[in-house]
């Protein structure tokens, strides 16, 4: 690559000369470092680069590869944006140089079965997809040395189409992995890395990929391959979809593949010396390094080969919801696993059992989860209430055999969102202009937001008003696509307050609740000069049917001419719909069934943003409420009442506080046409919720907590 000065006058890059040409190429292999590290996905400057370079594709897809296509054709708009591409190149340069903010922090393997990065990258289904790229994202600006490791999904999650009825339908559409910011792993040959992974009578095999995030790198492993039988290349297909035949395939090619894939990638220097485990998809690979283990003659038993390795494995359970457990019965164990577990010396027994809760209830099948927590000496929950329960759920599920237990049978760490990620662009402004810019690289430092509580409130009022109205517009298009008309005439930037409710649509969430009393709701929304406007989004999972109904009710409800142009459903959500949620939200809504919210991080984002939260105490919630800066559903309300009767008292709480407390606080306006003590309450929310509930804060926890301990445990 040419020094960067060299390139600082690009004049007349079109014209026909080795030096111009030079120029240009220099120009294109900038572009393309820019295009294919996702960090622009957090930094506005580049994202304003791509948006300039070639608007109309990036409107139409958001994806910096159709930029770069474009770009590349058209050699006078590349010349004239030269400056911008080198200034925000060197930007890149210098941030892959900065030198690590945490010390002493052994290499982490981070593995999970879902990614959000960027909405053009769609490897993700929700909440556990979001957070972990949060966690990449987060793990790139402290400089830790992360790598990740997932599955490349061909046709993704599915695109939601809502029918006539208002039921959810689902489409796929194949990823055409040239449109994308991946690379093929290449060996030293120069040849794509192919790795084998164990199956009955046969070899699977799996490319490799690499998406550059930030300093991290996230590497996908992907079936589609001549090589594998037809039904085999459709393993990395689609993200949880098929049976359960197709499962336990994902997620043995996710842990024992995605093992099996550093070590081929990795020098032995390079290697990772703790695992962190996400959920139980990836739970196989605590096998895998056993069977290491056995195979150099380093243990002589698979119990002590576990032993051997429990120190490099972390576990984060993140839902105490049944569903999210994956189980496997016996006779699908035996099929799969009855040459692997000969290599690790064990009877069909005995290999049950690092996955049965209950070791003398033979009936229970192979749970996913409890092979991690047999695992793993370090485990934990995604806030404090979930580490509560989870150690309730779990409790005794330990390691089979250790000499000493781990810290905490469960511990809990806390989720947080990545502050770059999700703030928008002129609360960003007003925070510059408020608080400095150390919030930027230092968002977890309580210190670098309490300014917000002098914060000019004109100002702050002015970036709400402006993301409220970018979530109106988009919202406002999409009901007019619907032909529903567009929104009520009275819902405007300057007076609607939008309650926003934005998440999956399983029953347990709730998402029906505020339409328990529908009069009441409509008398609330026509309310004269308060007009209320409630947005919501959310997709349900494509086998769960009751989520599927609970989707219709609310499109329905949208459809109803009482709600019309007041309560509107924006299908197909995705990270872009969900960044127009948290950013333009006045009021973000949460009423899951406590305690089955395990954290919940798209409050997090809202708050962030300035809106207020109404939830249920649950998730980070539970500890994160404090009177005068947001509502507690269930607050008060007697433990006697369970079930239905709970459901209506809350139901009855929610709307007592639109009506008599939130309402007539937004609309309470001063002399400038403010709402003070409104903005006075999101100042001190954004104050004590920022520094928090980052992703930073959480990485750091991680690797003060976990990371760290579990490097020193494996050294020793």
């Amino acid at each position: 690559m040419s020094n960067t000065a060299e390139l600082a006058d690009p004049r007349m890059v079109s014209e026909r000369t080795p030096r111009v040409r030079k120029r240009r190429d220099d120009l294109i292999r900038c572009l393309e470092q820019l295009t294919y590290n996702l960090r622009w996905s957090w930094n506005p400057r580049t994202r304003e680069l791509f948006q300039s370079l070639a608007p109309e594709p990036w409107a139409r897809t958001n994806n910096p590869v159709a930029t770069l296509r474009s770009a590349t054709n058209e050699p006078d708009r590349l010349a004239e944006h030269a400056e911008s591409i080198l200034e925000c190149h060197s930007d890149l340069e210098q941030y892959l140089n900065n030198p690590t903010q945490v010390k002493n922090v052994p290499r982490i393997a981070y593995f999970c079965a879902e990614f959000a990065i960027a909405e053009s990258l769609p490897i993700y289904s929700g909440g556990l997809g979001v957070l972990a790229g949060d966690h990449l994202k987060a793990a790139s600006d402290l400089g830790l040395p992360l790598i990740a490791v997932g599955l490349m999904y061909r046709y993704g999650y599915f695109r939601q189409v809502i029918d006539d009825t208002g039921y959810q339908r689902e489409a796929y559409d194949r990823l055409d992995t040239d449109s994308v910011a991946v690379r093929p792993v290449l060996n030293a040959q120069g040849a794509p890395v192919v790795i084998d992974v164990p199956f009955p009578s046969r070899t699977v095999h799996a490319r490799v990929w690499v998406a550059r995030v930030g300093r991290v790198p996230l590497y996908l492993l992907d079936t589609d391959l001549a090589e594998n039988r037809e039904d085999d290349r459709w393993i990395t297909s689609h993200l949880y979809g098929g049976d359960q035949d197709t499962r336990i395939r994902q997620e043995i090619v996710l842990g024992i593949g995605g093992l099996r894939a550093l070590r081929a990638i990795l020098p032995t220097d390079a290697q990772a010396d703790v695992m962190h485990m996400n959920e139980g998809h990836s739970a196989f690979l605590a096998l895998e390094l056993a069977r290491e283990r056995l195979a150099s003659g380093a243990a002589s038993s698979f119990d002590e080969a576990a032993l051997q390795v429990a120190n490099k494995l972390a576990f984060t359970t993140h839902t105490p919801v049944a569903a999210g457990h994956d189980a496997f019965p016996s006779d699908l164990i035996e099929a799969y696993f009855n040459g692997y577990r000969q290599q690790l010396g064990l009877t069909h027994d005995e290999f049950m059992l690092r996955g049965r809760r209950d070791p003398e209830a033979i009936w229970e099948r192979f749970s996913m989860t409890v092979l991690a927590l047999r695992s793993a000496a370090r485990r934990n929950g995604v806030s404090q209430l979930h580490g509560t329960v989870s150690k309730e759920m779990w409790g005794g599920v330990g390691l089979t055999m250790r000499d000493a237990p781990p810290a905490a049978e469960m511990d809990a760490i806390t989720n947080g969102v990545h502050t770059a990620t999700w703030v928008g662009p002129e609360m960003s402004t007003l925070f510059d202009q408020q608080l400095g810019t150390d919030w930027r690289t230092l968002p977890e430092v309580a210190r670098n937001w309490k300014a917000m509580a002098r914060a000019d409130k004109g100002a702050l009022w002015t970036a709400r008003t402006a993301q409220r109205a970018r979530l109106l517009a988009q919202v406002d298009a999409m009901a007019r696509h619907e032909g529903l008309g567009g929104l009520h005439p009275d819902v405007t930037p300057e007076k609607a307050l939008v309650l926003g409710f934005a998440r999956r649509f399983a029953t347990y969430k709730r998402a029906g609740l505020v339409l328990t009393d529908p009069e009441r709701l409509v008398r609330l929304m026509d309310g004269g000069n308060r007009p209320l406007v409630v947005v919501f989004a959310g997709k349900a999972h494509p086998r769960d049917e009751p989520g599927k109904l609970l989707v219709q009710r609310i499109v329905q409800a949208s459809r109803d001419e009482r709600f019309r142009g007041r309560l509107v459903f924006l299908d197909n959500y995705d990270v872009e719909i969900a960044r127009l949620l948290v950013q333009g939200s006045d009021v973000w809504m949460n009423t899951p069934r406590r305690p089955q919210e395990a954290s919940g991080t798209s409050g997090m984002k809202a708050t962030l943003n300035g809106a207020l939260h109404l939830s249920e105490l649950d998730g980070w919630w539970d500890e994160a409420y404090e009177p005068g800066i947001g509502w507690a559903l269930g607050e008060g309300l007697s433990g006697d009442l369970v079930g239905e009767a709970h459901d209506a008292a809350e139901a009855k709480q929610l709307m007592d506080l639109l009506e008599f407390e939130i309402l007539p606080e937004f609309f309470e306006r001063n002399e400038h046409g403010h709402p003070e003590r409104w903005l006075d309450r999101v100042a001190r929310s954004i104050q004590s919720m920022a520094p928090r509930f980052s992703a930073q804060r959480m990485v750091r926890e991680y690797a003060e907590r976990f990371y760290t301990p579990a490097g020193a445990a494996v050294a020793a």
